[in-house]
C-alpha cells in the first residue's frame, strides 16, 4: 500500500473529508488530493502531523516495513 492509499484509508476511517484534513494541516484540499492519488508525497513535517492525527506510527503510515525489506540488499557506501 502506498503512502497516498494509507492517507486515504485512514482519513475515511476517521470520517474526515479532504477539506477537514487539509484544515488540520493548514494545506489546501488539493494538496491532500494529490497525496491520496500518489501524484505527490507529503513533506516529512506533514507526515509527522498526519501520523499524529490518525494515531499511527510513521512506519505504518509510510509502509516502511515493505520499503525496508526491499532495500535490505543495499550495501553501505565505503569511505574513500
Amino acid at each position: 500500500m502506498t503512502i497516498g492509499e494509507n492517507i486515504l484509508r485512514l482519513r475515511k476511517q476517521k470520517g474526515l473529508s479532504q477539506e477537514d484534513l487539509a484544515e488540520k494541516l493548514y494545506v489546501s484540499r488539493q494538496s491532500v488530493s494529490l497525496w491520496e492519488t500518489n501524484q505527490t508525497v507529503p513533506q516529512i513535517d506533514y507526515l509527522i502531523e498526519i501520523s499524529k492525527i490518525f494515531n499511527v506510527s510513521l512506519d505504518e503510515l509510510c509502509n516502511c516495513e515493505t520499503i525496508n525489506s526491499t532495500n535490505s540488499s543495499i550495501e553501505p557506501k565505503e569511505d574513500i
